[in-house]
């Protein structure tokens, strides 16, 4: 049971800096997202770079009615209401780590900042806090995306299980829409070429 609680807080796009080998890679690694647990709470951080521009790398972000279409394990993701850039998401879906599947859902608060970050907030599932940020940088003509997320699950989880539950789940996450972030950035591109302006 605690592990299907800790588990309802991964879908929070909702996630220590990997140094940037100048290419942008479609497979995010666990070792690439580097998690640490202090006093009873989880932070969470993984540095990319994108294979597509910023523009493309939100619309993915912010693709909540089609999320689950890209996201492994997401049942459902919908819209319960928007106004202007912030958004109030519900999702249900399932995560696997080893021999566990976990079913779960929340309500999360989610807002796309004047300075172009998007924060999310959980309202309501399986923990006391949590909140993530993605922020987008420019580097060397290369777009890169920050993540970080702090999380205090609801009941205890040992961090042995915790720790490398979260880098994988994060990892598994960002492989997926850096996959979904690429396609449409090649889908647009063969737009172009078929009809230049």
């Amino acid at each position: 049971m605690r592990r299907r609680r800790f588990c309802g807080v991964l879908f929070v796009l909702g996630l220590l800096p990997v140094a940037s080998r100048g290419q942008s890679r479609l497979t995010v690694e666990d070792d690439d997202v580097d998690v640490d647990y202090r006093n009873g709470r989880y932070f969470a951080e993984l540095t990319v770079p994108l294979p597509a521009g910023s523009a493309i790398a939100l619309a993915v972000l912010t693709d909540f009615e089609r999320m689950s279409a890209f996201m492994p394990g997401l049942a459902s993701s919908r819209i319960l209401a928007r106004s202007g850039n912030v958004w109030r998401i519900a999702q249900v879906g399932m995560a696997a780590f080893g021999p566990f599947t976990l079913r779960f859902d929340s309500e999360r608060r989610v807002e796309l900042t004047a300075d172009g970050r998007l924060i999310s907030q959980a309202l309501t599932g399986s923990a006391r806090y949590l909140r993530s940020e993605v922020r987008f940088q420019q580097r060397g003509g290369a777009t890169q995306l920050n993540y970080r997320l702090e999380m205090e699950p609801d009941q205890w989880l040992p961090s042995g299980v915790g720790v490398p539950f979260l880098r994988h789940e994060v990892a598994d996450q960002f492989t997926a829409l850096l996959r979904e972030m690429n396609r449409r950035a090649a889908a647009e591109a063969t737009a172009a070429k078929k009809n230049p302006q």
